[in-house]
């Protein structure tokens, strides 16, 4: 069960992401609190379609991503050759370890990869590894409440390697992030469309298989025009805002290296 064959929650989450503060090109923020510049070198590690680093690359920065697959790493090129980043670099890696050199970045991002791996302690540690000190890390897992409602229907290989072999609460991601010697500066919640999207998007697929139907139920649709509607209203963000720490998609953590 690859990205590529999962059905599609299209582009609202991503609007929704730049709702709650993320990728801001009015403050050059990646997140809220989190600026990024042309003096930054910028890690991303499991870049996957490339969605940050590209913001990073606009920005400016000197932009280095790291992915194992190479469609992933190829599609991520593509959107950085035309940007203003003032240098970048695509490594084809498992990153066991990240081959890069110690206290390489100024920004370390890793977004949605500790789920699949089998020792996140020691993954992090790399990824700790390769930021300077004073440096900070962006960071994001599957939130546990939102895996907890995707489990009522997604098939049994989402949650077998090398998909999703666990699961963060809110206290155990940050209590992972601390062991590793980090301050946290914040974590947030986001996402909760897609906590309900999800699990509706997999009730309506093959069963077992969670390959998407010839002919698509609509029941999915319905709840993403429901949630676009509602985000029209002046108010509807009173909705997102609880919802977000209610049942969020995913939390993050920016933290620093001490040093």
């Amino acid at each position: 069960m690859t990205d590529d064959s999962r059905p599609k929650a299209g582009p609202i989450g991503w609007r929704d992401r730049g709702l709650d503060g993320w990728m801001n090109s009015q403050t050059g923020e990646l997140t809220r609190g989190l600026p990024v510049t042309a003096a930054d070198t910028v890690i991303d590690v499991g870049c996957g379609d490339g969605v940050f680093i590209h913001f990073c690359a606009r920005q400016g920065a000197e932009v280095i991503y790291i992915d194992r697959s190479e469609a992933a790493l190829a599609k991520t090129s593509a959107k950085i050759a035309g940007s203003a980043a003032r240098a970048h670099h695509g490594i084809l890696s498992e990153c066991d370890p990240i081959p890069l050199a110690d206290g390489a970045g100024d920004l370390v991002i890793c977004t949605e990869v500790l789920e699949h791996v089998p020792d996140p302690g020691a993954f992090l540690a790399e990824l700790v590894r390769v930021a300077r000190p004073g440096g900070r890390l962006l960071l994001t897992v599957p939130d546990a409440r939102s895996e907890q409602l995707v489990a009522a229907t997604a098939p049994p290989q989402y949650f077998e390697e090398p998909n999703h072999i666990r699961t963060f609460s809110a206290d155990a991601f940050r209590n992972l992030v601390e062991t590793a010697g980090l301050v946290v500066e914040n974590q947030r919640f986001v996402g909760c469309f897609e906590s309900i999207y999800w699990p509706l998007a997999w009730l309506t697929c093959e069963p077992d298989s969670g390959l998407p139907l010839d002919n698509p139920h609509p029941i999915p649709d319905h709840w993403t025009r429901l949630w676009h509607e509602l985000q029209r209203h002046p108010q509807g963000h009173r909705i997102r805002d609880a919802l977000n720490q209610l049942l969020p998609k995913s939390q993050s953590i920016v933290a620093r290296k001490p040093g």
